[in-house]
């Protein structure tokens, strides 16, 4: 009696076996595989190279808006000074707050200041040390104030050196005498004009307006009972918007770095979703070119896989078969794109770079940005689409009778 062997009973192709023959089924058609690889390439490389500029150009604007600020910062100020006014009740009120981590206190009022016979105008500034823990200050001579500094020592920018000619060699005013003049009588009747003689501790640069900092316990000694500000540090960001609550229902009004940084990911989230449209395009050709070449081999390859059925492979091999082929045209395809669209993203920013220069701009700038976590996304993305893409083809690979493609010349 003889006993029909089932497909259930065939023995399974080794994967390896299979990815050796879908390799070598790719490499025999050079000119078919290179095109559909390069296909491939192109529609992933765009979108790639599209969304790391978009990812990079969003980085770029949030560094330049938020600078080195703590997004765990909170800036406190009074909306009608002459009713709500920031005294030490209030910043004991604030202090009390669970998760408040540090207080910075400042003032600041219009002024002048003089070095030698050069005089000009500036914002005036008094800060403690809580203060200049919270903001950045871009140190770039001679040191920032300290608690052991004296009431006669001052920070100076380098927009105010650069007002009265200063500004090429900042070292050079380290140690220098610097007259400030601040109009307190402007502030309340009662003060009397601040007009004081200090020394220059360090400058910083803090942009393009003139700016001088004094220690905040200069202004307290001269009766100013209010401040101008309060900034409050958070132990973490997720404390920030609980806190700001607490403090707004105090009648003080607040800001955030967090606010600037929400509003640029709103903006950029639908930027990066219409600069992945234009990618797609691309993507588009690629699958339809991915598709063609799979389907052209299903149709040459017809009767070598009715007779590797014959000689004891399984149907679900021939389909496992075509996903392979699937596979690596995509892998290649998306490793070519990514190294393309990287190199070509490296390629660009260096030029805008130079241009920049040549500008004026010193410091230089990363208009990409390439998150492994993107890269990863790219590659699982098209293998998802290699997938999808091979669904038909093998699907029709698997159900080929053996016997009918054995009979086609």
């Amino acid at each position: 009696m003889h006993l029909r062997r089932t497909t259930a009973d065939k023995a399974s192709v080794k994967i390896s076996v299979l990815a050796s023959i879908a390799l070598s089924n790719l490499f025999s058609k050079k000119l078919r595989t290179g095109l559909t690889v390069f296909g491939i390439a192109i529609g992933i490389g765009a979108i790639f190279f599209l969304l790391s500029f978009g990812i990079g150009l969003q980085h770029l604007v949030t560094n330049e808006v938020i600078g080195n600020q703590s997004i765990k910062t909170i800036d406190v100020s009074s909306p009608n000074s002459k009713i709500l006014k920031i005294d030490d009740i209030a910043v004991e009120r604030i202090k009390d707050i669970s998760n408040v981590n540090e207080l910075g206190k400042a003032y600041y009022y219009p002024g002048s200041y003089k070095i030698s016979n050069s005089e000009s105008d500036s914002i005036v500034y008094g800060i403690d040390t809580g203060y200049q823990n919270l903001t950045y200050l871009n140190l770039v001579a001679g040191k920032l104030l300290a608690p052991e500094s004296s009431n006669d020592s001052v920070i100076i920018n380098k927009a105010a050196l650069e007002a009265i000619g200063l500004g090429k060699k900042p070292t050079d005013i380290i140690g220098k005498k610097v007259e400030v003049i601040v109009p307190l009588t402007k502030v309340d009747e009662k003060l009397d004009t601040l007009k004081k003689e200090f020394t220059v501790l360090g400058v910083i640069d803090s942009g393009s307006g003139s700016e001088v900092f004094l220690p905040a316990s200069v202004f307290r000694d001269k009766g100013v009972p209010y401040l101008s500000q309060l900034k409050v540090g958070a132990v973490k960001v997720d404390d920030v918007q609980k806190i700001r609550s607490q403090i707004e229902s105090f009648g003080f009004e607040t800001t955030s770095p967090v606010d600037t940084i929400q509003e640029i990911n709103q903006v950029f989230k639908f930027l990066n979703f219409i600069l992945i449209g234009f990618g797609s395009i691309g993507m588009i050709v690629a699958v339809l070119g991915m598709f063609n070449t799979l389907t052209i081999s299903l149709l040459e390859r017809t009767k070598e896989i009715g007779l590797m059925v014959a000689l004891g492979a399984r149907s679900i091999d021939m389909r496992r078969l075509f996903v392979f082929e699937a596979l690596f045209l995509s892998f290649m395809g998306s490793v070519l794109g990514i190294f393309g669209a990287y190199i070509l993203g490296r390629i660009f920013n260096a030029l805008m770079n130079v241009l920049a220069s040549q500008r004026g701009v010193q410091n230089k700038f990363e208009l990409f940005a390439y998150p492994p976590l993107i890269v990863l996304g790219m590659l699982l993305f098209m293998t998802l689409v290699g997938l999808l893409v091979v669904y038909l083809p093998a699907r029709r690979a698997e159900r080929i009778n053996p016997i009918d493609a054995l009979r086609r010349e």
